[in-house]
């Protein structure tokens, strides 16, 4: 972990300059220059931001939203303990570090960080597991490494049940 430096994490606004913000998926760093501002005002999601102290530049972000999913999807081990109705969840939307601190840790960071935060919201709604949508196969052994599973049938769409979370706390 040479380099790292806790960062804080806080919610995206209008004092945080996004325009340099640069990981290397150009789909990814659209979001956060030009679209985030909009989905937080219209409450489609929650976007944090890691800031580095001195400067207050963006090390990285990730985004939160309510979902929910079908007991179908899982696999069948999984499946068959769960209700029939769409079983609540935490979407991970998003989750980008800026190139200038890529191999430091801060992915790992920003993803114990959604973990600790959707541990929270659990206390006060019920969330049965996070969920998220791999942008590629890279990205899907990231969340595999955390104890991300996938879902039936789809490898870059995986979810952590919250129990499991639980039990390692």
């Amino acid at each position: 972990m040479t380099g790292f430096r806790l960062p804080r994490v806080e919610p995206l606004d209008i004092h945080h300059d996004r325009s340099i913000f640069c990981c290397g998926e150009e789909a990814l760093d659209q979001y956060i220059r030009s679209h985030a501002g909009q989905d937080i005002r219209r409450n489609l999601t929650s976007v944090f931001v890691a800031v580095d102290d001195p400067g207050g530049q963006i090390i990285g972000y990730y985004t939160l939203s309510a979902a929910s999913f079908s007991r179908d999807d899982l696999p069948e081990e999984l499946a068959r303990k769960l209700p029939r109705y769409p079983i609540p969840a935490a979407l991970i939307g998003r989750l980008a570090v800026d190139r200038r601190f890529h191999g430091q840790q801060y992915g790992k960071f920003l993803l114990l960080n959604v973990f600790e935060r959707v541990m929270r919201a659990s206390d006060a709604i019920a969330i049965h597991a996070m969920v998220v949508e791999a942008k590629d196969d890279k990205a899907a052994a990231f969340y595999a490494k955390y104890g991300f599973v996938m879902f039936s049938g789809q490898p870059r769409r995986l979810f952590l049940p919250l129990a499991r979370l639980k039990a390692r706390c």
